[in-house]
């Protein structure tokens, strides 16, 4: 389990890099993100030996989310601006987050007074399958939730912002009231205006023949 939180933890201080752009080869985050879950599928592929049907059923799942993340890593590598492939590898992360959370509570349960399960059991096999089954829809309900609420967010800050932008407009094309000495110019500039054409035609008047 160290060399899995090693490597989840160098995946992160790679990200941490790239995001404040270091000098680093391109497209080393997901590499090294991909190495990571590599290294934990070998990991726990190669543990099950002497383990209960149970035990290996459990970390069969998991190891098969782990698979998972692999392939959506390589594939947001040449799709990184697919929305359906960034949000399959969020579900398939946080589905595995959820079931190792859970394969804990399966075979070695904290909780003091808690019954063992019968880890030979075929029945109690099926239940546990079954629980992963409810592990992959519980995922895709909270996945769906989070969606609506940052949806219902960007569509309220896109109204804020658009009537921002409304009354901004409103005010840059409303005409600016005059002060009383710009009033006074411009009506003094008007009567000048009238006297001189009152001049003219009073002069085109006096020459004509």
């Amino acid at each position: 389990m160290c060399v899995v939180f090693l490597l989840a933890g160098l995946s992160g201080l790679v990200d941490i890099l790239v995001h404040h752009g270091a000098p680093l080869p391109q497209d080393i985050e997901y590499l090294v993100g991909c190495m990571a879950f590599i290294v934990e599928a070998v990991l726990f592929k190669f543990h099950l030996h002497g383990r209960t049907e149970m035990d290996v059923l459990v970390h069969t799942l998991l190891v098969y989310v782990i698979y998972a993340n692999i392939i959506l890593v390589a594939l947001e590598i040449r799709y990184r601006h697919s929305i359906a492939v960034a949000l399959s590898r969020a579900y398939s992360v946080l589905l595995q987050g959820t079931w190792f959370w859970q394969a804990g509570f399966l075979l070695y349960n904290p909780l003091p007074g808690a019954v063992a399960w019968l880890e030979d059991d075929h029945d109690q096999m099926m239940v546990v399958t079954m629980m992963f089954a409810w592990h992959m829809a519980a995922v895709a309900i909270i996945m769906l939730c989070i969606g609506a609420v940052v949806a219902a967010c960007q569509s309220r800050r896109g109204h804020v912002i658009s009537d921002d932008v409304s009354d901004e407009l409103r005010l840059l094309t409303r005409p600016r009231p005059m002060d009383v000495t710009s009033q006074r110019s411009a009506t003094g500039d008007y009567e000048v205006q009238l006297d001189s054409d009152s001049d003219n035609d009073h002069y085109v008047d006096s020459t004509a023949p």
